[in-house]
């Protein structure tokens, strides 16, 4: 486990551009399974998590070339496997994505249970409801087993229980090859979703609906190769803000794809977040007043997360840094994990002023005046990050333990605090 020293109260100033986006890369690497040609990616990030697709890909059977800086080709027509191996799967939840391709390419999959952030009980009700529905057999003893004689939708229009996004990633892996059309409501249309619907169509695929939450999929015979670039990782763009907000700096983050930024910055700016929009940019000035506004009525306001288009769950973390540095009082909901908010205990070590009111729900009492001292990051990405932008305002130093999650998302982010004008260093 790595541990790092972070000496607070810097400046963050200058110019930065957001990593790609590693839940696209994620689902579009079990994608090309399904193609019959090969598929080159550019602006694939060097993460941990990708890193581990990538494995999974080859131990599938599958070739990848490294043909230069981040732009890999990938090879399925070697895939001659259909289970994912154990020790790879514990590494990563979302390799259930593999799933729906191997189905499609074998009538047949199997995979144990998968690892990831630990945010409490995280279903898969939704993701095997919609694999039942398109005529797949799932048994359960040391292994998901799942069987198909024909991939097809049995229902029209499929369902889901939830919007949940890997659920309906895999559903849409599922159906792309499947006999016949379907349909799917209540579909998750988070920004990586949509990137993957668009990169399968840029192969062959026909999928309408994009961005919504109803799909339209008609099943082709085969797929072709071709060429994508990972977008921006809108996530990364909504932390980038928040740390230049909270330690007053000036910072300009690059070709951030402004459309998935809305909601994002109008959460913000319940806590008087100050912006612009420049083109491609965003540009967050020193000169921030952060107050946590009332609502109309004069209460207490709120941020909640909410399916997409509605404020990222993966923000909130990110959103409480924020509030902590803001004055007055705001409500932090994060509905969808039981577990998520427990790492406000971290932040409290370092004096923030905060209560967490319930498992779902935590409230700010700010500005909070941090102060170094010894902290533990959870097994959660995005709180390890929260955690790591808080004591950059700490005044002192701060050891952070276990900050390896972080690497999961984030491959360079601490070299980017640094080249910022952060102090940052790693001493285990």
């Amino acid at each position: 486990m790595k541990t790092i020293l972070v000496k607070g109260g810097c400046t963050l100033n200058g110019t930065v551009t957001p990593v790609p986006n590693k839940n696209s890369v994620i689902k579009i690497i079990p994608a090309i399974i399904l193609a019959d040609e090969p598929v080159v990616l550019h602006n694939v990030p060097d993460t941990s998590s990708v890193n581990i697709f990538i494995d999974v890909f080859k131990q599938l059977g599958g070739k990848v070339e490294k043909i230069k800086d981040n732009s890999y080709r990938f090879d399925s027509s070697s895939v001659n496997n259909y289970k994912i191996d154990d020790k790879l799967a514990e590494k990563e939840r979302a390799t259930f994505v593999f799933l729906g391709p191997l189905l499609s390419r074998f009538g047949k999959a199997e995979i144990n249970n998968p690892g990831g952030c630990k945010l409490g009980n995280r279903p898969l009700d939704t993701l095997f409801q919609g694999l039942q529905n398109m005529n797949v057999t799932v048994s359960k003893e040391n292994y998901y087993r799942l069987e198909t004689n024909e991939l097809k939708p049995l229902l029209e229009p499929i369902w889901l229980l939830e919007a949940s996004v890997t659920g309906t990633e895999n559903l849409i892996l599922t159906a792309v090859k499947a006999k016949g059309t379907t349909i799917i409501y209540n579909a998750a249309c988070e920004p990586h979703t949509q990137e993957l619907c668009r990169f399968l169509n840029s192969i062959g695929a026909k999928i309408e609906g994009i961005g919504t939450n109803r799909l339209i999929i008609t099943g082709v015979n085969s797929l072709k190769g071709g060429e994508w670039t990972i977008e921006p990782d809108h996530i990364d763009v909504g932390g980038w803000i928040v740390a230049a907000a909270i330690t007053r700096g000036q910072l300009r983050i690059k070709d951030t794809k402004p459309q998935n930024l809305t909601q994002i910055l109008n959460y913000f700016s319940k806590l008087n977040l100050n912006y612009q929009i420049d083109g491609d940019d965003v540009l967050i000035s020193s000169n921030q007043n952060l107050i946590c506004k009332k609502n109309i009525r004069g209460d207490i306001d709120k941020i909640q997360d909410q399916p997409w288009p509605g404020f990222p769950v993966d923000l909130i973390p990110q959103a409480i840094a924020l509030a902590i540095q803001a004055e007055g009082s705001i409500k932090i909901y994060s509905n969808m994990y039981e577990s998520q908010l427990y790492f406000v205990e971290e932040l409290q070590k370092l004096g923030a002023s905060l209560i967490l009111a319930h498992p779902h729900m935590v409230i700010t009492f700010g500005p909070s005046k941090l102060k170094g001292t010894k902290v533990q990051s959870p097994n959660i990405i995005q709180c390890a990050h929260s955690i790591l932008i808080s004591a950059l305002t700490a005044k002192g130093d701060t050891i952070i333990e276990n900050i390896d999650p972080l690497y999961r998302r984030y491959p360079d982010l601490i070299q980017k605090l640094v080249s910022l004008g952060a102090q940052i260093y790693e001493i285990k």
